[in-house]
């Protein structure tokens, strides 16, 4: 949120911002403020422009906003289930297949890019969440190994919320939520519990 040299908010921020609904966004003086909710947690995203960097930097600072890396970024929308562009999905891919249906909801009359698709197909694949039971990370494009057929892992890490390896995957649609299956890390088949594909919210775990 900008604020000025005395670490208070700008009041016309604030009459911007304030009421934003998730996936609205503002312009204020030299900054862009969206609430995305990228990360699964209430918040707001600020971009400044690329010559005000420092200036960001510091008002973030006399606010009391902390420092993150992408790193921090990564595990919070992986624990919050949401899929990361070029990773857990892309222009290949069909929202059907990538848990997105939601944001397509069939019943819509509107003639948006895709409809025709969307509605004259079915899913191939379901979009799961995975926690790893063995010692180890899972990783992107690791192949899962189930009763029904193969599946890949699209983003793993280690969860700091729940201390455990976890994965957004696509799965057959037949594996059901709480069946074991296997994962492939480097040449070992390590056992693997499928959940819903959100693992925390509020800096909780859910599952």
């Amino acid at each position: 949120m900008p604020v000025p040299r005395s670490g208070k908010v700008l009041p016309q921020a604030k009459a911007a911002t304030e009421g934003l609904k998730a996936f609205f966004a503002a312009e204020v003086d030299q900054y862009f403020i969206a609430s995305t909710g990228y990360t699964g947690e209430d918040g707001s995203k600020s971009c400044c422009r690329p010559a005000k960097p420092k200036r960001c930097g510091s008002l973030n600072k006399a606010t009391g906003v902390a420092p993150c890396g992408l790193g921090a970024r990564d595990t919070l929308r992986l624990e919050a289930g949401m899929n990361l562009y070029g990773q857990d999905m892309d222009e290949t891919v069909s929202p059907l297949d990538a848990g997105l249906i939601w944001t397509v909801p069939p019943k819509d009359e509107r003639n948006f890019v895709g409809k025709t698709g969307v509605d004259r197909n079915r899913p191939a694949e379901q979009f799961l969440g995975l926690i790893l039971l063995d010692k180890g990370v899972l990783r992107g494009h690791q192949k899962i190994m189930t009763a029904h057929g193969d599946g890949e892992i699209t983003s793993g890490s280690f969860s700091p919320t729940l201390q455990q390896s976890i994965a957004l995957a696509r799965l057959p649609l037949s594996v059901q939520i709480g069946d074991e299956v296997e994962v492939d890390i480097r040449g070992k088949a390590l056992k693997a519990k499928v959940t819903k594909p959100v693992f925390a919210r509020n800096g909780k775990a859910v599952i």
